[in-house]
């Protein structure tokens, strides 16, 4: 079977090679550039157009009807809410099942305003947030990792303009995210606290599977309302006063290599519910700890896709 895995030169990709290299399954992986080492690492590369770039999706769609692909992965934000508009049409034009969330639910997940409001509709503790310069954190509505995050008192606020901002409430205490894999009628199979205990850009370096039965069932519930499919991730933080959650990233997290280490083989779930077969989930693993480390892919220039020429 065919699977179309993007962005192939983040640390998601990089962390989630193994699992994939698990099943029996060929990768076809695309790119921007050359210089991403997936390219080099996949069964079949393509160096595609960015996702602003009008000719992307042709390029894209010419991709998965050559190749006969029949599932993809998207974890690029960039291309989220395209790859949720495009699911239906690629699934009847190219039978290509795309793992991921209705627009609807992909819409409340990229927009943090969005993502606040939904969260105090269902009675979820949130950080409380405004459109306005009123709380020390600034947040991009739509963005990733710590990309543009700044604080209040870093701010000329005579000439900093909110459009496309948040201002929130700064919360300090112990961040978790909790990676969470449902199957395609939106049912919860796992969830899993994992604490973060260093972070890098955004991204987790070092965690540890956490038990904690109060972000769980707050869990159940954003899930129960928000009804997403395949692998999801949710970040919280937790201190003294309570939880409050902060973001939903309808996608594969940079860190869910520590969940799929301490369950299953997620992937493997995946394709029980594309083939309808029933899935039995494993016993959860709590306490296993994952130390991110970088490693090395040496290539020959002469072996560069032609936009890495040197």
């Amino acid at each position: 079977m065919k699977i179309l895995v993007e962005g192939i030169g983040s640390m998601v990709f990089g962390s989630q090679l193994k699992y994939y290299r698990e099943l029996d399954w060929e990768l076809v992986g695309i790119d921007i550039t050359g210089y991403s080492f997936g390219l080099y690492q996949v069964d079949r590369a393509f160096i595609v157009p960015k996702y602003d770039e009008e000719e992307c999706w042709g390029k894209i769609e010419e991709i998965l009807q050559k190749e006969k692909i029949k599932l993809v992965f998207p974890t690029v934000n960039e291309g989220l809410l395209n790859w949720s508009r495009h699911k239906e049409q690629y699934k009847r034009d190219f039978n290509t099942y795309v793992m991921i969330s209705d627009e609807n639910v992909i819409n409340v997940c990229v927009d943090k305003w969005k993502t606040y409001q939904f969260f105090k509709e269902i009675g979820i503790p949130t950080p409380t947030t405004s459109l306005s310069l009123d709380y020390e954190l600034v947040k991009p509505r739509i963005g990733r990792g710590s990309a543009g995050i700044s604080f209040k008192r870093e701010i000329d606020a005579a000439s900093f303009k909110m459009e496309g901002h948040i201002s929130q409430e700064f919360i300090e205490g112990e961040e978790y995210t909790i990676d969470v894999l449902c199957d395609l009628n939106s049912k919860p199979i796992y969830i899993i606290p994992r604490k973060r205990l260093e972070t890098e850009s955004g991204v987790s370096v070092m965690g540890v599977t956490i038990n904690d039965q109060e972000i769980i069932e707050l869990t159940k519930v954003i899930i129960k309302e928000l009804k997403p499919i395949g692998i999801i991730n949710i970040q919280c933080f937790k201190n003294e006063q309570g939880i409050k959650f902060i973001e939903i990233n309808p996608r594969l997290a940079g860190g869910c290599s520590l969940s799929f280490a301490s369950s299953d083989n997620w992937f493997s779930a995946v394709e029980c519910f594309y083939k309808k077969i029933e899935y039995q989930s494993k016993e959860v693993i709590y306490n296993n700890c994952m130390f991110r480390y970088f490693n090395d892919l040496i290539i020959n220039k002469n072996q560069l896709l032609p936009s890495g020429e040197l």
